[in-house]
């Protein structure tokens, strides 16, 4: 990755960071994809949801005039068929699309749909129709359409099944590609919900960083067992490491959190798993040879939460951030990793 960064003027650089709810709002992982744009240049939005998503956003790109379509999400759903980024678009009938705009937009985008369909299907751009190539029952992605920052989708008569995601990247073809795929109240163990071969179509976006940044959520999981937590995890590495063995993978451990906010001491008030968690993390981390990132240390420690939330960076449920708490946060990343990659 530290070689294709050098030479970002040419080439493109393409991170994937898959988290719980601090990613899915997209602001944590929106303000280090801006410091990686500043230094390396803007490679494209990146993988997206095919339709809005509730209780999501990205930074770089927003959606409208969503009509006759469908969506299920393995934050609430099950379905054999969900794929990297657990969202699944279907139409309810031949009348349907929806629009995407693409914020601070570099010139214009490829953009590509993640599909499945059991036959050749078709999808629409902006009104002009593509075919799309029998993916059996798997997932693949569309050849390239070239489109402008604002512009609609849709599916035809001879829809595909399914649309899993729309990967845009820049037809400048260089600089760096920063993919959040973030979903509200996940921990590592989601992507076992992803069982139509989520390592294959990793594997198709070809990333040079996969970014973990889930332990949130198991911290407050009071019946989770430390030691299958540890298994979930690398099992979920091997996983990265089999569909992609050349990609830099990074573990974002969790930050200062309260769980009990009556409780006597902090000791009380914190999540008593919360440091447990952090300290497997790192043991795998030592173990699969990952770089690994102490959101907890950079943020202070035990229960610093609360004085973050007393200046204003972090929100009043003593779990999440403000925005300018997460901007604070991915300038610490940003800056320990230009270390380690220079």
């Amino acid at each position: 990755m530290a070689e294709k960064l050098r030479h970002s003027q040419s080439e493109l650089t393409h991170i994937v960071f898959l988290g719980d709810s601090h990613t899915a709002a997209d602001f944590f992982s929106g303000s280090l994809r801006q410091h990686f744009h500043s230094v390396y240049g803007d490679g494209g939005a990146g993988f997206i949801s095919p339709v809005a998503v509730p209780g999501n956003r990205y930074s770089n790109a927003y959606f409208q005039n969503i009509y006759g379509l469908k969506l299920v999400t393995s934050r609430r759903d099950k379905n054999p068929n969900f794929t990297l980024g657990g969202n699944i678009v279907t139409p309810v009938n031949n009348n349907n699309g929806a629009q995407i705009i693409v914020r601070a937009p570099q010139g214009r985008e490829f953009v590509q749909a993640l599909y499945a369909s059991p036959s050749v299907g078709q999808w629409l751009v902006d009104g002009v129709r593509y075919t799309l190539a029998s993916t059996g029952n798997g997932w693949a992605f569309s050849q390239p359409v070239t489109v402008d920052s604002t512009f609609s989708w849709s599916m035809s008569e001879a829809a595909p099944e399914a649309i899993g995601g729309l990967m845009l990247t820049s037809t400048s073809g260089h600089g760096v590609v920063l993919s959040a795929m973030g979903i509200n109240g996940a921990q590592v163990s989601m992507l076992d919900k992803w069982k139509n071969n989520w390592g294959g179509v990793l594997k198709q976006l070809a990333p040079d960083m996969v970014i973990l940044a889930y332990g949130t959520n198991e911290a407050f999981n009071t019946d989770l067992s430390t030691e299958a937590y540890r298994q979930t995890l690398q099992r979920q590495i091997e996983n990265i490491r089999q569909s992609t063995p050349d990609a830099a993978i990074l573990l974002i451990g969790p930050g200062s959190s309260v769980m009990h906010k009556q409780g006597h001491g902090c000791v009380q008030r914190q999540p008593a798993l919360l440091k447990p968690i952090i300290a497997v993390q790192q043991q795998v981390a030592r173990q699969e040879h990952t770089l690994f990132w102490n959101w907890f240390y950079f943020m202070g420690g035990d229960c610093a939460i609360e004085s973050w939330a007393a200046q204003g960076k972090a929100r009043p449920d003593l779990i999440h951030l403000t925005p300018e708490g997460y901007q604070e946060s991915a300038n610490g990343l940003f800056n320990d990793l230009s270390a380690v990659l220079k």
